[in-house]
């Protein structure tokens, strides 16, 4: 029986909301991402900045990614601006570029992309029986 990983692989920020250029406007945005509930990432970003995620976990069934908000000034409200769901239909062909999928959100005035995949987890090679 087959088994899956779903892999976090990039985020993008395209926020104006997090400018740090503009004095009128907080200075980044600080990004969390939970999976099924659990924050697997965090970091703060500024508009234009990408970060490489490298995050990977077993996907016994769908699990649901969540893209949190909030600008980095207190008292702040954190928004979730999106969701993923992972599950082996997003399975792809085994070509490392066509295997990507990019999710945009655009909500309360942040706009970001997240780049996820899902694949397939090779079987365990046997070993071969010891000569001797």
């Amino acid at each position: 029986m087959a088994s899956y990983e779903g892999v976090l692989s990039r985020i993008h920020c395209q926020s104006p909301r997090s400018n740090h250029n503009d004095p009128t406007r907080p200075e980044l945005d600080v990004v969390t991402l939970r999976w099924d509930g659990e924050q697997v990432a965090r970091r703060d970003m500024g508009t234009g900045e990408g970060w490489t995620l490298d995050v990977t976990r077993p996907l016994p069934g769908p699990a649901t990614v969540e893209v949190a908000v909030r600008p980095n000034v207190d008292g702040s409200v954190e928004d979730v601006i999106g969701t993923v769901v992972l599950s082996e239909d997003l399975v792809g062909t085994g070509i490392p570029a066509t295997d990507f999928h990019v999710a945009r959100f655009d909500e309360a005035g942040a706009q970001y992309q997240l780049t996820y995949k899902v694949q397939v987890v090779p079987d365990p090679v046997d070993a071969p029986p010891p000569v001797g």
